[in-house]
């Protein structure tokens, strides 16, 4: 089965992914999203949902004239990209305060809408990632998390450490059930058609 992964993004990185796609008057978009880590699972499909979080801080910094329309993504599904590319940024290729020291162009840099010190600051010297943004696609209404389904170990059976009867599901005892919360970075989902 294949999977898709929804990834939690603060409000003003949502804003400045989806603001040239909205015809917005902004210089430059985001187009590499920065993580700790990226999916491994052969069976990703590179298809990636955009969570956009509740972050308050994060909101005030986005223009006082989209906030009424950003406001109604907070706490939602808004759209989707396809990751196509996966980057990989360390200590010893890039995060020095001369640019030159990066093993990725200056362009790619700008795509992240970082700086070399908050991307330092945010690895802490760990490795970082950078989701390439394409096909990117915003819902004409947004979705919320319990409209994604998630792998959960099945509680029923006697394989979950409770008493009880053979599971009634398959024998990996493992249910999709709907999201609750989002993911403190990104996990995957279960493909769902939109």
């Amino acid at each position: 089965m294949k999977k898709s992964v929804l990834i939690a993004i603060q409000p003003y990185w949502v804003f400045l992914i989806i603001a040239k796609a909205m015809g917005w008057n902004i210089p430059q978009d985001k187009t590499v999203e920065v993580r700790k880590g990226f999916p491994k699972d052969t069976a990703w499909n590179k298809r990636t949902h955009i969570y956009c979080s509740k972050n308050k801080k994060s909101f005030s910094r986005i223009p006082k004239e989209y906030q009424p329309f950003m406001k109604k993504f907070l706490g939602k599904v808004i759209g989707e990209f396809v990751c196509d590319n996966v980057m990989r940024f360390t200590k010893y290729s890039g995060w020095l305060s001369d640019i030159q020291n990066y093993d990725i162009s200056l362009k790619h840099l700008q795509e992240t809408m970082l700086s070399c010190d908050e991307l330092w600051k945010y690895g802490n010297g760990k490795p970082l990632y950078g989701w390439r943004i394409s096909d990117l696609k915003i819902y004409d209404k947004p979705k919320e998390l319990g409209d994604f389904m998630v792998l959960k170990k099945c509680v029923s059976c006697k394989y979950s450490g409770y008493e009880s009867s053979a599971c009634a599901y398959d024998e990996d005892c493992i249910i999709p059930m709907p999201l609750k919360r989002p993911f403190q970075s990104w996990g995957y989902v279960e493909d769902i058609v939109t």
